[in-house]
């Protein structure tokens, strides 16, 4: 038996290799005919193979007939025999094969086929009924009694209350993704007077960061990214105003806009009275996706995909090319909804905003026969889905439809989409959803484990307004979610998934977050909010939150992914969480993370304290937000007054120094003192008033004024025989050009050479040099200053004195190299001293890492 296909897989094998097999391969080789024997419209029948033997080998696609007959590869067997399939359904099949050939189960024919209206998503909401408990005084919210009533029926009790401490920390992650500050703790410590926990529950939502926080949940599900993905030929793939999107969501969550207008701006803004930039922006929902190479039919259904799923929970997109298999949604009812955004253009204007407006002429299109635009079936009318609809069912009438579109979903008539809403926001507070299949709701989706509970947060979710803010109010203030995380041996026995929700689970913190909270330990976050994306891996490194870092869709970061991060080509319903070895690696190495451990060792609040017991103290109150107990104080003074590792000069060094042009030589070398990010020079602005232009770059430099020389120093780390390899440029007629010299150790000059609009070679061969010797290469101005910039890229090779004659004949890799060209950086900091050596060890403990 194969393995389940994950949800990834399937996604994959529907999207982009069911259509291939119906549209290319169906006809000879589907339910009516089967040349050679070979069917492929299942995938027993796939395995099976063809009258002569299996065409496919899961797994591996390069010993796979099926693949070697669609590249061509085999003279007597081309298939399909019209003409070769495009290079990426080509594509698509060798990755399905790879994947292991994912197939969904296939559907089981029934009588019935009216069983989807007893389904439980379709079912209208209802006026909850309070259940019957026999602990009702633990119930803290009309909600806790729901999951005492299952945890009582099932022989359970609920956890004990977390500590004060421990449900101040989750709460503050929960709602704002930052860690609260040790001045948070003991405030609400100091608080014991009723109504401690709501007054930091409005504390908090009334933050901009909780915006922001509960904003990148939603841009999941959005699929945003700063590009558009892969396109053909040299065009721009950036959506340079992508970030508007992602601040009106931000500042759509801080206002607490209602849920169902959020939805109708986001799907159908342009399309409101007095639509403006502000609200334009939300239809980055729809537009801020991929561009799929220019093809209009994928581009609507990704955006049809992301809507159904995102709002619904309903896989519309399994209907492109057939009946959906499963749910009540069939081929017609998707070419309806897909008029609706055939229907709708991009206008150029306003230039600023990824919108959306209503086409000249509003059509209906006629079905995609097995999802080929090339055999088109019945009109579809623009309508509503007819499972949710119901006998409201009428023609949408209003331009594209797009509008009553977003009515219909956000109805409170639509019985699924406050379910969804409601079931994605107990997923970001508990861990998993009441319903474990987020943005599935059909027949195949995992039944709620408390299906009174998700109806009674749906119906009261719409009851107050559809206010996320007052069902987070709910919920954080319940006693199910003031649990502690303790499990008895029978729960973890019978409840080891804690479907039950008898406690609290364990939770890691995810990349945003982790990031997020390093920078306000080390106190060097920037608080500041919205604005363009900015480059989190350059540096120097930006300390804005890590929501506003740039996503770049088809070159996703390593880190991104390292961490679990949201894949931005399709709708995410929720992260999956991984423990790999580069997690370790990156918290370990990171320059980010070094340069917040310095930050945090280096805080005013820290290096204030008056010995060094009190220094840990203060450590450990910014990053863990607590006092150490004696055991941990002791240990850690006794690390921190041991002396740390002394720091060693790097290999190249860049400065300047007085020239003596009659001694050639060097009076004086200071190091330059201001980096670009790519080039050393004397100030942030050019010319310097000391140092004039005088600058040096990877490639060259630029002199200063007569007699200040700039200078390119190699600091020799072994004894050996070095030798030079270099050419000097000097490109421009006007002025006289440059000179250049190279000076060793204690020999001083070894040449002198000068180059005016040309080349010349700068070579030098066996110099004897011992640890520390110092090579400058120096180039200076001459009688005139102007236009006088330089390529100089020299290359160091040292054959160690360890090498003898034969040794180096047979052993040519004893030689070093050091490229001045490719070795050339910024500032290097030395290694972490003890203080600081402390404050990355406290970064990077499981308190700090994980809640609960």
């Amino acid at each position: 038996m194969p393995k389940p296909a994950s949800a990834e897989d399937l996604e994959f094998f529907e999207r982009q290799v069911r259509p291939v097999l119906a549209n290319h391969c169906g006809e000879c080789h589907g339910a009516k005919k089967q040349e050679a024997g070979l069917r492929l419209d299942n995938r027993a029948s796939i395995v099976k193979g063809s009258d002569t033997g299996a065409v496919v080998v899961a797994g591996d696609p390069a010993t796979s007939k099926l693949i070697a007959a669609v590249n061509y590869n085999d003279d007597n067997l081309q298939m399909p025999p019209d003409g070769k399939l495009p290079g990426e359904a080509i594509a698509a099949l060798s990755e399905w094969v790879k994947r292991g050939l994912p197939w969904p189960v296939e559907a089981v024919p029934t009588a019935d086929a009216d069983a989807w209206r007893r389904h439980w998503a379709f079912q209208p909401l209802r006026a909850p009924v309070e259940p019957a408990v026999r602990q009702k005084e633990w119930a803290r919210s009309p909600l806790d009694l729901f999951i005492l009533a299952r945890l009582e029926a099932e022989g359970f009790e609920p956890s004990s209350p977390a500590d004060r401490r421990t449900w101040l920390r989750r709460v503050t992650y929960d709602l704002v993704g930052l860690p609260p500050t040790a001045g948070d703790f003991e405030a609400f410590a100091a608080d014991t007077s009723p109504g401690a926990e709501e007054r930091v529950v409005e504390r908090l939502l009334a933050s901009p960061a909780y915006g922001e926080r509960w904003g990148r949940h939603w841009l999941d599900c959005a699929r945003y990214a700063d590009t558009k993905g892969y396109l053909a030929g040299n065009v721009d793939r950036n959506y340079p105003n992508a970030y508007k999107y992602r601040d009106w969501v931000v500042r759509a969550l801080n206002d607490d806009m209602p849920y169902d207008q959020f939805l109708v701006q986001q799907i159908a803004a342009d399309r409101l009275p007095e639509p403006n930039p502000g609200t334009l922006a939300a239809l980055g929902f729809l537009t801020v996706g991929r561009r799929f190479l220019g093809n209009v039919a994928d581009t609507i259904d990704d955006r049809l995909d992301t809507l159904c799923r995102t709002t619904m929970g309903l896989t519309i997109s399994c209907a492109r090319c057939h009946d959906h298999k499963f749910d009540p949604i069939g081929i017609k009812d998707y070419y309806s909804l897909y008029g609706v955004l055939d229907s709708t253009v991009e206008p150029k204007e306003p230039a600023d905003l990824m919108t959306l407006a209503d086409g000249p002429n509003p059509h209906n299109v006629r079905v995609f026969l097995r999802g080929s635009s090339h055999n088109l079936g019945d009109e579809a009318p623009r309508q509503f889905l007819p499972c949710v609809a119901g006998d409201k069912l009428r023609p949408f009438t209003q331009g594209s439809g797009r509008l009553e579109l977003a009515q219909a979903i956000a109805s409170r008539d639509n019985p699924l989409t406050a379910r969804v809403m409601v079931n994605r926001v107990w997923l970001n507070f508990f861990g998993a959803g009441l319903v474990r299949t987020p943005s599935d709701f059909g027949r195949r989706s995992d039944p709620p484990t408390h299906p009174e509970l998700l109806n009674f947060l749906a119906w009261r979710f719409m009851e107050e307004g559809w206010s996320l803010k007052k069902l987070h109010r709910l919920i954080v203030l319940s006693s199910t979610y003031r649990q502690s995380s303790h499990e008895t041996e029978e729960m973890r026995r019978r409840d080891p998934s804690n479907l039950l929700l008898g406690r609290m689970s364990r939770r890691r913190l995810d990349l945003e977050a982790m990031r997020d909270s390093l920078l306000a330990a080390a106190g060097t976050l920037d608080a500041a909010v919205g604005g363009p994306a900015v480059d989190m891996f350059s540096e120097p490194f930006t300390h804005r939150r890590t929501i506003y870092g740039q996503i770049e869709r088809q070159n996703l970061p390593g880190l991104f992914r390292t961490f679990d991060f949201a894949s931005p080509d399709t709708h995410n319903a929720q992260r999956f969480t991984t423990t790999v070895p580069q997690q370790a690696l990156f918290l370990l190495n990171s320059p980010f993370v070094n340069e917040q451990a310095r930050a945090l060792a280096g805080r005013s609040d820290v290096q204030s304290q008056a010995d060094a017991r009190g220094r840990v103290v203060q450590l450990y109150r910014c990053v863990l937000g607590r006092e150490p107990i004696e055991a941990e104080i002791q240990p850690a003074v006794e690390f921190a007054t041991t002396g740390g590792p002394t720091t060693s000069p790097t290999v190249w060094r860049y400065g300047y120094g007085e020239w003596d042009p009659a001694a050639r030589k060097l009076q004086s070398f200071d190091e330059l003192p201001h980096w670009t990010g790519t080039a050393w020079q004397g100030g942030k602005e050019l010319p310097d008033p000391a140092l004039n232009y005088l600058q040096l770059y990877a490639e060259g430099g630029h002199p200063g004024v007569a007699n200040r020389a700039i200078v390119r120093r190699f600091v020799v780390t072994q004894p050996g025989v070095a030798k030079i390899e270099a050419v000097l440029k000097h490109e421009r007629p006007e002025g006289d050009g440059v000179e250049a010299h190279i000076l060793v150790g204690e020999r001083g000059d070894v040449g002198r050479w000068v180059a005016h609009n040309g080349q010349i070679g700068t070579n030098v061969a066996d110099l004897a040099v011992k640890p520390g010797d110092t090579i400058d290469f120096v180039a200076v101005c001459r009688a005139n200053n102007g236009f006088d910039r330089f390529a100089w890229k020299p290359v160091v090779r040292l054959m160690p004195a360890t090498a003898d004659a034969g040794s180096a004949a047979g052993g040519a890799s004893l030689e070093v190299v050091w490229d001045a060209g490719s070795g050339f950086h910024g500032p290097v900091p030395g290694p972490l001293d003890v203080w600081q050596r402390l404050a990355h060890t406290l970064l990077l403990t499981n308190e700090f890492m994980y809640l609960d």
